[in-house]
């Protein structure tokens, strides 16, 4: 069982507007801000206007990965089997569909190794115990070091510390899973599903028309439409501590169709 030390912090994360000038000031004194010093041609943090939250199905990523560490280990009674996994928190500007916004004050040596097979090579990201097995639950991929890259390429742009912007990541994906929408997926895992019941569920705790804003992309899995990830568009400084008044409208519609199906994990 998780520390309870933990949800306190990241419900006291949540609940503090997130600016760069907010954490400087101490609220909460969790991790001091990082500093930006870009390197030449680099960004500078906390200049943007936005997160991309973004959730990955993970049985649908394994499909394609399926040698990655964290899919060969993969059970059905892990919380990935169900339920959204963590991607990432990313820090983003108006316009910028590529998310090339990153990589706030990190040195060349360091954006060279930010390739899949040198994640491990990356500097970690310095975060509490209490965050790390927060993170073994919601974000598998730490197992290969995607938080690694996820803090090199985007958290170091948030002007957060890396606890609290991985506190805050993971209690995003929490709130998510304990959702209708989240329990709406984890109940038909393993089944194909109408679109128009996931923005229900979605909708029933998140508000009428909150439909519009949540961005669901599919992929090509042995023939059929399946669920790949769950996007949602986020202001900067994040003001409160639900989802529901956080969502913006991006016009960003994903490509699900009509139907799709939420993969399950191989049987052995």
């Amino acid at each position: 069982m998780k520390n309870p030390s933990f949800w306190l912090a990241a419900a006291a994360l949540l609940a503090a507007p997130m600016s760069a000038q907010s954490w400087q000031n101490g609220a909460p004194a969790i991790e001091q801000q990082v500093q930006a010093r870009p390197p030449s041609g680099g960004h500078v943090a906390g200049q943007f206007d936005s997160y991309t939250f973004t959730m990955s199905w993970e049985p649908a990523f394994c499909e394609g990965k399926p040698n990655v560490h964290e899919c060969q280990t993969q059970t059905s009674d892990r919380f990935d089997a169900t339920h959204l996994a963590l991607h990432g928190l990313w820090p983003d500007q108006n316009g910028d569909s590529a998310h090339s916004y990153g990589y706030c004050g990190i040195p060349a040596s360091q954006q060279s190794l930010d390739r899949a097979p040198t994640w491990c090579s990356l500097r970690e990201p310095a975060y509490s115990d209490d965050t790390h097995a927060a993170l073994l639950t919601v974000m598998p991929g730490v197992n290969s070091c995607l938080d690694h890259h996820e803090w090199v390429k985007h958290g170091s742009c948030s002007g957060l510390s890396a606890d609290a912007y991985f506190a805050t990541a993971a209690a995003l994906v929490q709130q998510v899973a304990s959702s209708s929408f989240g329990r709406f997926l984890a109940a038909h895992a393993g089944r194909t599903v109408d679109a128009a019941e996931a923005v229900a569920a979605f909708e029933a705790d998140f508000g009428a028309g909150s439909g519009s804003r949540l961005v669901m992309n599919c992929a090509s899995v042995r023939g059929s439409s399946a669920l790949l990830e769950v996007r949602v568009h986020l202001p900067n400084p994040l003001p409160a501590t639900e989802l529901k008044s956080m969502l913006l409208d991006t016009g960003d519609r994903g490509n699900c169709p009509s139907s799709f199906l939420l993969d399950p994990i191989p049987s052995n």
